[in-house]
């Protein structure tokens, strides 16, 4: 089973953004954090890798961003988005004003080759981002949050190839219902009642669209969770490890050192690194 990176492991967090307190799985998308600043030439990354998604707008022209090869100019009538774990660069040539949104995605299936992808901007997502710029110089995080769900969902609303695997009806009710119930004892019984299947067929079904058992699947969905919570918030281990229906910190560490190669403990004190806006 392949190990979480904590040395690509950044906190998603600026000195500069609103930072959206994190929650219980609910939704599509979990925003960490949004922010808007002035560019200059001396905003300059490379191989930037990240465990979450960022979407960048600019008010004007002057900013890019490169990744795999191809180098593209960024203006307002785009949004550069970036799936976790694509490299990328960035830069500006000149100042230019810069919208962030630092997500996550759930309860999809991850792209088979993710990538860079520049996407045109409508009309209505430009005035998403003008009211956005605005909750976020106010530091209104309630507001900026819905603003920027509402972002986020005009942008992938609108991206026929996102990248994402859209899962059936059927299985999205089952990755759905995984998701908002992490903490409860989750039985292939269970599971593959709400895909209407019996247990042997479900088991099949499941890891014929998935690649994986649904036991495998929903202990890498709690580990995903742990990482984000042990990186994203100020709960203790022993917190994060009841929340999410361990029943004690040694088993949780334990499977947690299985998935990430390390303890809860160090993974909190070495995985982390600074974001990028």
């Amino acid at each position: 089973m392949s190990k979480i990176d904590r040395r690509r492991w950044q906190n998603p967090f600026t000195q500069d953004g609103l930072r959206v307190p994190h929650r219980a799985a609910a939704g599509v998308f979990q925003i960490h954090e949004i922010g808007v600043m002035a560019l200059d030439t001396a905003w300059s990354h490379t191989a930037v890798c990240s465990p979450f998604w960022r979407l960048f707008y600019e008010f004007g022209e002057g900013a890019w961003v490169r990744s795999g090869g191809r180098r593209v100019a960024l203006d307002a009538e785009r949004v550069a988005v970036m799936p976790e774990g694509v490299p990328f660069d960035c830069g500006a040539d000149r100042g230019v004003e810069h919208l962030w949104v630092h997500f996550s995605v759930r309860a999809v299936l991850p792209p088979a080759a993710a990538s860079l992808h520049v996407l045109p901007l409508p009309e209505a997502g430009r005035g998403l981002a003008g009211a956005l710029r605005e909750a976020t110089t106010e530091r209104r995080v309630e507001r900026g949050n819905h603003l920027g769900q509402a972002l986020l969902h005009a942008v992938f609303a609108d991206w026929e190839n996102a990248g994402l695997s859209a899962p059936e009806p059927r299985l999205q009710r089952v990755l759905t219902y995984i998701m908002s119930n992490l903490t409860r004892r989750l039985t292939n019984q269970d599971l593959s009642q709400h895909a209407g299947l019996g247990v042997e067929a479900f088991i099949r079904w499941f890891r014929q669209r998935t690649g994986r058992t649904p036991a495998a699947y929903v202990s890498a969905q709690r580990m995903q969770e742990a990482s984000r919570r042990l990186a994203l918030s100020d709960q203790s281990i022993d917190q994060v490890a009841e929340e999410l229906g361990y029943t004690n910190r040694h088993h949780f560490s334990r499977v947690f050192a299985r998935h990430a190669g390390c303890g809860p403990a160090a993974f909190r004190r070495g995985g982390l690194r600074s974001g990028l806006e």
